[in-house]
């Protein structure tokens, strides 16, 4: 889900989706709680803006990651294959490029 789906059914303080990535969840609840502070008075406007730049910052460092950690699975699955079929070298190749791809990406 995007951020602006997830704000908006936080913001109605609805049920958390079912099936969302760690750092989604964790989005969702932190934006939630800032709607739900802001509507009872408990924080200013002026916090919960500035709450939310962290909890969005969190959530771009936590979508990054996951991100990043499903290419690595993709590449352990690739290596399984290349153990299991034996060394090809086309498949080799492919590996290779897949593991410096991931290596030299900027953060």
């Amino acid at each position: 889900m995007t951020v602006k789906e997830l704000d908006k059914i936080a913001k109605k303080g609805l049920e958390m989706p079912k099936g969302l990535a760690s750092y989604e969840q964790s989005y969702y609840i932190a934006s939630r709680g800032l709607y739900m502070q802001y509507a009872k008075g408990e924080i200013t406007v002026a916090q919960a803006r500035e709450e939310k730049k962290e909890v969005l910052k969190a959530y771009e460092e936590g979508k990054w990651e996951w991100n990043y950690f499903m290419q690595l699975h993709s590449v352990l699955e690739q290596l399984k294959t290349l153990k299991e079929e034996g060394f090809n070298s086309v498949l080799e190749f492919e590996i290779l490029e897949t593991i410096n791809a991931l290596l030299h990406q900027e953060a």
